[in-house]
Order: C-alpha cells, then structure tokens, then sequence
C-alpha cells in the first residue's frame, strides 16, 4: 500500500514539471479551415469547426473562431482564426481566414 502511495506522488510531482502551452479559445484543425466553403450552411460549419468563440449579440451573422495559444518553451504567441459571415438564410457568404 505504502508502495502505491509513493508512486502516485511520484507521478503528480513529475507531472507537474511538463511543460504545456496554454491554450485559449477554439482549437482549430488546419484542415478544417479549408474545408468549409462560402454557401455553406451554419449547421455545417459550426460542425466541422465546434461552436465559435465570439458570437456578437449585436452582428449576430457573424461568427469568429479564435485560436490563440502562448508557447512557454519558445515564448511564441499565436493567433489564427476564421471569421464567418452568414446571409438571412444562415449561408456563409463571407470566410476569411487569418494567421495560418
């Protein structure tokens, strides 16, 4: 038992030391992005990227999906998304992509 105590303080305390980067907002796959395409429904896109980070209750056809992570081993930050812009029958007619 005491064994067992010892290894799971052991693995909390190394697992403590890995360093990771911290992420905030969408996770966006490279893939994705270029998948979607302008007349593309809502329903569609919002399943092939996840929900959007930004829904602006005062532009509510538009959509933005940040991707936004600091690197703590290279001291990097990075900033990409995509910006959707849906018609009233909730058809992207605009996608701008950025930082890719």
């Amino acid at each position: 038992m005491r064994r067992l105590i010892l290894i799971c303080i052991c693995l909390t305390l190394f697992t403590g030391c890995i360093k990771q980067k911290i992420h905030q907002g969408n996770v966006i796959d490279e893939d994705s992005i270029w998948i979607i395409q302008e007349g593309d429904t809502r329903f569609t896109i919002e399943s092939e990227l996840g929900t959007p980070a930004i829904k602006d209750p005062a532009h509510p056809e538009r959509s933005l999906y940040i991707d936004y992570f600091y690197d703590e081993e290279t001291k990097e930050k990075y900033t990409r998304g995509v910006e959707v812009v849906y018609d009233e029958a909730w058809r992207a007619i605009s996608i701008r992509r950025f930082g890719f």
